[in-house]
This record gives structure tokens, sequence and C-alpha cells, in this order.
């Protein structure tokens, strides 16, 4: 009876399982051809499964210049050599071990020659009387990722509590100063008609007296006084406007489904009206389906985000420009580059849709991104860990507050924000062939948790 009720239980699929797993998984067999992997393989390699299927496995664990050399040696750590990949698969086959890899890095045309660091472990099994592999991996990219973030955010948020508690004591004081200037120039609007009016009288009754009369000594200096408070209110006003970005809007997100092409376009046409000269690459995925956001707070950060690249673009022209104008007016011009003159300033937006994406410990299926990438000077590498903090910035008229708004309205969405950044290579203060590049990749859930009110 035990044995029937054994014998009934339902086995699970193991492709079905395998593809609501974290880790990526690859089916290979004894010739160590490709033949299924799961859609988080796909995922971390950024290759699709019809480009991988029936390719040889070497393909992705050697590098291409190993393959030049040897076509499947590698090396261990110190950088002796050591036996081939396919003479560990033939022993793991024979011998049933398993073995594993660290650190390994992947570099391959099927992906565009995108690097990967990746862990994996190679298992042989065999298979209704056929050998084959299983092949785990692992990205050390998404875990250096998922804790570079954690800390960041850990950082920012005590960054932002200080600045605020910083703010919340200023703005009091402000407020006071503020009423007291108001005051003292009304009283100086006072006694400046109150002088005006003696000066008139005194007027009218000495005709003849060419010295100026005391009251229009004290109408004078009434004026300036009153241009001094004019300069506290305004201040004062301007370092208010100043806190109240500190500070962040109060507002609650107003949750609305919507396409996320709509605040795209929109701050496009508004952005690039004031830079003819920059060209729009769009690679927009029309079938994204529709995400829960506020449409007047994406706005917001796609109109910082893009007005910076069209900025960074803008002023990297005039850097090129006024070298030429250098190099022409020297004794001695150095020879044309055509690079110089053939920049093109080029702003490209791609929407996508990404897998198994982590999200502040939160594991998501599925999530938005957005990738906004310029060919501008880039972000200095001293700054770009620290970019999204407050009061960081590296434009001299730049306040460093605009990225810390997009970092807050993305927080309040549940999403993550991240930047890479390239800048261009100058010889003898001349840029080569190699464009400057910064990609801001924005990372948003379709649906936002349902908040208790």
């Amino acid at each position: 009876m035990t044995s029937d009720l054994t014998q009934a239980k339902l086995t699970p699929d193991l492709a079905f399982l395998s593809q609501h797993l974290f880790t990526s998984i690859l089916w290979v067999n004894d010739a160590l051809s490709i033949i299924w992997l799961n859609a988080q393989a796909e995922q971390l390699l950024a290759i699709s499964s019809g480009r991988l299927l029936n390719q040889s496995i070497l393909t992705l664990l050697v590098t291409e210049d190993s393959t030049s050399k040897d076509h499947t040696s590698i090396e261990d750590q110190e950088g002796e050599p050591t036996c081939s990949l396919t003479e560990r698969f033939t022993q793991a086959k024979h011998y049933q071990q398993p073995f594993i890899d660290h650190d390994h890095m992947i570099n391959t045309s099927l992906n565009g020659n995108l690097p990967l660091s990746v862990d994996y472990s190679v298992t042989p099994v065999i298979y209704e009387q056929q050998h084959y592999f299983i092949i785990e991996m692992w990205g050390k990219d998404r875990q250096s990722r998922i804790s570079e973030e954690q800390r960041q955010q850990q950082q920012y948020s005590v960054a932002r509590n200080m600045l605020r508690s910083v703010a919340h004591e200023i703005k009091n004081p402000l407020a006071g100063i503020r009423g007291a200037a108001q005051l003292l120039q009304r009283k100086f609007i006072t006694f400046s008609d109150t002088a005006t009016f003696s000066s008139q009288l005194s007027d009218t009754t000495v005709q003849s007296t060419p010295v100026l009369s005391p009251n229009h000594n004290l109408q004078k200096t009434a004026e300036k006084l009153r241009n001094y408070t004019d300069i506290i209110i305004s201040e004062t006003d301007r370092l208010t406007h100043l806190i109240g970005q500190f500070l962040g809007s109060n507002q609650l997100p107003n949750w609305q489904v919507l396409n996320i092409h709509e605040p795209l376009e929109h701050v496009i046409t508004l952005v690039l009206n004031q830079y003819p000269e920059v060209t729009l690459q769009r690679d927009y995925d029309l079938s994204l389906p529709e995400l829960q956001a506020d449409k007047d707070q994406l706005i917001q950060v796609f109109l910082n985000l893009i007005n910076n690249a069209c900025e960074s673009m803008t002023e990297f022209a005039q850097t090129l420009q006024q070298k030429e104008l250098a190099d022409a007016q020297s004794a001695t011009p150095q020879a044309h580059n055509s690079s110089n003159d053939d920049y093109q300033p080029t702003l490209h937006i791609q929407t996508r849709v990404a897998f198994q994406h982590t999200i502040s410990g939160q594991q998501h299926k599925q999530v938005l991104q957005v990738n906004i990438t310029d060919n501008g000077s880039g972000i200095d590498p001293a700054l770009i860990g620290q970019i999204f903090f407050p009061m960081v910035t590296s434009r001299a008229a730049g306040t460093g507050l605009g990225l810390s708004i997009v970092q807050d309205i993305i927080s309040h969405h549940h999403g993550m924000i991240d930047v890479s950044s390239t800048q261009p290579k100058s010889s003898h203060g001349r840029f080569n062939n190699s464009q400057g590049q910064t990609c801001f990749t924005l990372y948003l859930p379709f649906n936002q948790p349902i908040v208790e009110t």
C-alpha cells in the first residue's frame, strides 16, 4: 500500500523547475554542445537561446585570446598552463567527478564581447544511458552589484538624513531673517517717503539755497538701506529654495497606470528643442507592459537625466572646437585630427524588460529597464561612486542636487538607478578616436506594492 502511494506521487517537471530557479543552468551533451538552457542563463549571458543552442560550451568558457593560441587551453591563477578545458570535461565524465571554476571571465563575440565574471560548476550525469553535463553559473557581477547597491543605499540614506536635519535647523532662522528684513524695509520706505515730503517742502520755501538739505542726504541713505534689505530678502529666498530642494517633496506619488514612452517623449520634445545639434536614437520595445508610476515625477527624472546628457555633449563639443582653434593659431599646428571635426552629439534611449532582477533585496521576475546614453565627456572616475549624493557635481555652475532628486524619486518608486561612464582618451591635449560614453540605467518594477493608508 505504501509503495502504491509513493508511485502515485506527482513527479515534478525538471525543465519547469529549472525555469524558475535563480541559478543559470545549461544542459550540454557528450560532444560539448549546448542543447538546452533556462531563461536565467539567457539573462546572465545576454545571449538568446537561439544563438546558444548547438554551440560548443567552449565558445563561452574559453576566451578568444586563448582559442587563438590553443583551441581549448586555459591557465591557472598563477598564469601557469594547466590541462585543457576539454581534458577537464573528459576526466569529469570518466570519473563522474564534478569540478568548479571561480572568478572566470567570459568574453565571447556571441554577446558583443561583453565581459562577464562568473563562478561555474560542471556536473557529469548519465541520462537515458547517455553522458551529459549540467553547468550551473552564478554571476559575480550581479552579486557584487547587489552588495554595492546596498552599501551605497545605506551611505546615501545617512547623508540624506544628515543634510535634512541640518536643512531643518537652517530653515526656521531664515524665515526669521526674512521677516526682520521686511520690517526694516517697510520702516525705510516710510522714512524715505517722509524725508521726500520734507525735502519738497523745504525746496518750495527756500528756492535759492545751493547746499543740499539734511533731508535729502537722509533720503539717499534710506534708499541705500532699502537696497541692502532687498539683497537680504533675495538671498534668503534663494537659500530657502535651495533648502527646499535638500528636503525634497513631501508629496506622495500619485500612482497611475501609464506607458513609459509617454513621459519619455514629453521630455524629449521639451529638451531637444533647446539642443537641435543633438542626434536622437530611439530603441524602444513597444511591447512593454504598462507600469504603475507617478507621471509627473518620472518627467522630472527624465528631464534631469536627458538635460544633463545634452549639456555634457554640448560642453564637450565646445571643448573640441576650442582645441581646434588653439591648434590652428599655434605656430606649429599638429596633424589634423578628423575625429574632432566629425564629432556628433548623440543621445541613445533604450527601453527593455530585464528578467530576474534584484532591487533592494527584492527579487523581481520582470522589471522595466531604461538606458539613457550620451557620448559626451564622461564622468570623472573619482566622482562616479558618489554622483547621486547631494552637493556632488562636476560642473562649476551645478548645485549637485539634480541626480540626488532623481535618486529620491526612483527610491519612492521602489526602483534603482545605476551609472557607468568612460572618458575619452587624449594624447598631447587632443582626443583620439575613442569617444566617451555615459549610461544611466533605470530599473522600475511594473507593479507597486500596496501602501496601507
